[in-house]
Parts: structure tokens; C-alpha cells; sequence
């Protein structure tokens, strides 16, 4: 089935247990998409989904939902999984949002040769395993829009996560380098980098856990304030639902103007 004879069009989303990833999934629900999705209840970063009953709010807009059971999104052959039950039940699909990554942060001086082979591992290999998966079906169709989450730190220098933001900047750039490659093919692949979202995984890793913790980390901030995950999911979402389809090989930040 190709796209043009799907009645719905067909988005991807992972990871949707933390994030803007349950956001996004039901922004996408709400504009009329069926879904393939991640079990929102895998946490990859350790502490519980913020988005228990997805599953069922994303029913409620009236589109088919299917969950794929991916315990790790970073790992070889994740992606791939939830690819190949968007081709096996809807027979294709449109968008993708991917949000590969793990959080190594620490001082460079104190970085190990571990730290540097995880996080290349987790920010740079999982974003390679991604595109692998989600892009070939795109381009064989001649359509679709791929937005796979980074961070804001691949584009701007920020204390104590050397390692980290130096793979993902590598990322960075490996998905603006796709994005090039199947441009001509109509696919859009774009990097989207956040910073200072309120989630769990932000405040645990950088220790965001008091209220002086959170004013101290506000200063950084030109708006005074962390960001919504539903606020970041809103655009994120225009990046896939169909509408924006010359926007391609852009990294887009969303961090209240820190990198503007």
C-alpha cells in the first residue's frame, strides 16, 4: 500500500514513555495519524513514564494504535521493529519521530575511555541505527518526514557534558548529511535539539531536584523557565503531520533562546 492509497497517514513515535515523545504521539493521534508506537511503558532513563494511559488516550482520537515492545531504542534492530510493523499492518508509513540517547555527563578530565565508547554507542550509533530503519521505506515511496530528537548541547557548548555533547553534535551532523542525500527522493529528515525540558531525565541528570537546584539552572535560560514537553511536541509535531514539507537538513532548537 502506498501512501497515496492509505486513507490514514501512518506516523512512528519512540520513545513514548518519557519526554515529548507521548506529546507528540498524541498531537499526531489528534491530527488524524494511525500509530506505531513504543511500549510507553519502557523507561529508558530510570524513572517512571510520565505518560501511564497513552496508550489509551491515543485510541480515544480514534485511530489505530499498535505497541511494539522495544526495550531499548538505542540497541541495533529497534527502529527496525516498529518498521516492520508499520509495513506489515498498515502496509507503510509517513513520519517518524526517533528519540535515540543516553545521558553521560561529568567534567572531560574525568571522562573514561567507557564513558566516550557509551555515548558514542547510545548518541551517535543509535541515531545511525535509526536512520538505517526509518529512512529506505521513505525513499522507495518518494515521500515522508523524519525527525529524530539530539539535544541542543550538539549545537553550543554547556558545562560538564563534553562526551555527550560531542556525540551528539557528531549525530548532528550525520543526520543533516541523510537529510541532503534523500532530499530529491521528497523525504525530509531533520534534527531537532531541546534543552531544559521538564522531565524526569532532565532534572535527574543534571540534578534538578530542589527548588534552588531549578532557579540556579533558570538563570542559564533567556526565558526564565524550563519548557514543556507539550509546548516542544506542538512544532515537533508540524515537522511530521504532512503540512511543512520544504524544511529539510535544519537542526531546530528549542531551549527558551539559550542557543538563539
Amino acid at each position: 500500500m502506498s501512501a497515496k492509497t492509505r486513507e490514514r497517514r501512518v506516523a512512528i513515535v519512540t520513545d513514548t514513555a518519557q519526554h515529548i515523545g507521548p506529546y507528540v504521539a498524541k498531537k499526531l493521534a489528534e491530527r488524524g495519524h494511525d500509530l506505531v508506537i513504543s511500549d510507553p511503558n519502557v523507561v529508558i532513563e530510570g524513572a517512571e513514564t510520565s505518560a501511564p494511559n497513552l496508550i489509551a488516550e491515543l485510541k480515544a482520537f480514534g485511530g489505530r494504535v499498535e505497541v511494539v515492545d522495544v526495550d531499548d531504542v538505542n540497541k541495533a534492530g529497534s527502529v527496525q521493529k516498529l518498521v516492520d510493523r508499520a509495513m506489515e499492518v498498515f502496509g507503510g508509513y509517513d513520519s517518524a519521530f526517533i528519540r535515540p540517547g543516553v545521558h553521560i555527563v561529568g567534567p572531560w578530565d574525568k571522562a573514561t575511555a567507557k564513558d566516550l565508547m557509551d555515548s558514542a554507542e547510545g548518541n551517535l550509533l543509535s541515531t545511525q541505527y535509526a536512520l538505517q530503519a526509518i529512512v529506505p521505506p521513505l525513499v522507495a515511496q518518494g515521500s515522508g518526514q523524519v525527525l529524530i530528537e539530539v539535544s541542543a548541547t550538539g549545537a553550543k557548548d554547556f558545562p560538564n557534558v563534553s562526551v555527550y555533547g560531542a556525540t551528539r553534535a557528531a549525530a548532528k551532523y550525520l543526520i543533516n548529511q541523510v537529510a541532503l542525500d534523500v532530499a530529491k527522493h521528497g523525504v525530509t529528515v531533520n534534527g531537532m535539539g531541546s534543552m531544559f525540558c521538564d522531565y524526569p531525565g532532565y532534572r535527574n541528570s543534571l540534578g534538578v531536584t530542589t527548588p534552588e537546584a531549578l532557579a540556579e539552572a533558570c538563570k542559564d535560560i533567556p526565558m526564565g523557565r524550563l519548557g514543556q514537553p507539550k509546548e516542544m511536541a506542538h512544532l515537533a509535531a508540524s515537522l511530521l503531520d504532512g503540512g511543512c514539507n520544504y524544511y529539510t537538513a535544519q537542526f531546530l532548537n528549542l531551549s527558551g533562546g539559550w542557543n538563539g
